[in-house]
């Protein structure tokens, strides 16, 4: 979980939660001309998120409701495919947002449901 500390910058307050057990993932994605499935992120105090979701359905919705516009698309991820795409986005994802609900990105109370990259891939490593 992150908190927001009196500077606005986030921490990590706790160490990973179980809570991201399931077999597969899903994603925001795009082709790139390269081939590439970029996903999408957002960016929360000068850091970039990466939404990740537990059914095809919340994602199809969170691109419904964000209206990011032509190419987006839901991928399923198994927890390896995410592992190493989190490991590839080393430089550009600090953080997590687990099956964010695309109206409530700004409240504080979803956004504490954040946690960093690296506990994600631990807790999708301790299965």
């Amino acid at each position: 979980m992150t908190t927001d500390d009196d500077g606005g910058e986030l921490r990590e307050e706790s160490s990973p939660r179980p809570a991201y057990q399931s077999q597969v993932h899903y994603l925001i994605v795009q082709r790139e001309p390269t081939g590439f499935e970029a996903p999408h992120t957002f960016f929360r105090y000068g850091e970039r998120v990466l939404p990740v979701f537990c059914a095809r359905e919340a994602a199809s919705t969170f691109i419904a409701y964000r209206a990011l516009g032509e190419g987006w698309y839901v991928r399923m991820f198994s927890v390896g495919e995410l592992i190493s795409l989190l490991f590839a986005l080393h430089e550009k994802v600090e953080w997590v947002l687990f099956s964010p609900l695309p109206g409530h990105l700004l409240i504080e109370d979803a956004l504490s449901h954040m946690t960093s990259r690296d506990n994600f891939i631990a807790s999708l490593l301790v299965r």
